[in-house]
């Protein structure tokens, strides 16, 4: 399935950064919006063993939204707004890893069940 982004997703990016995925069309692994565990990309624990740990300690917010591998979205991002992409690398770089996925807020996608009939948001 595959999620169109129509409002600035929430997070702590800066905001021309959440503004610049606005208009993409993403891969979701899931068919349907979930709750997931959130940890701040900026404020957040910078390595695996801090995200587990902060999991388990009950740290972080819950998130209703979509999830989509990071490596992938960010490479996608790249090709609408380089410098934006290169915000992530450079800021947020072991959320890029192989395996892991940003959550996008419900409010701020629209579910595309087909790529082919589907057209991008104006």
């Amino acid at each position: 399935m595959y999620i169109d982004i129509v409002r600035t997703p929430e997070g702590e990016a800066p905001l021309w950064v959440r503004q610049a995925w606005v208009g993409l069309r993403l891969p979701s692994a899931l068919k349907r919006a979930r709750t997931w565990p959130g940890q701040g990309v900026v404020t957040g624990p910078k390595t695996f063993a801090g995200r587990l740990w902060g999991r388990l300690m009950g740290r972080g917010t819950a998130i209703s939204g979509y999830a989509v591998g990071s490596r992938e979205a960010v490479d996608l991002l790249a090709a609408v707004n380089p410098a934006a992409a290169d915000w992530w690398r450079q800021n947020a770089p072991q959320f890029l890893g192989e395996g892991l996925s940003f959550v996008f807020d419900a409010p701020a996608c629209r579910e595309v069940t087909s790529v082919m009939t589907a057209s991008p948001p104006s």
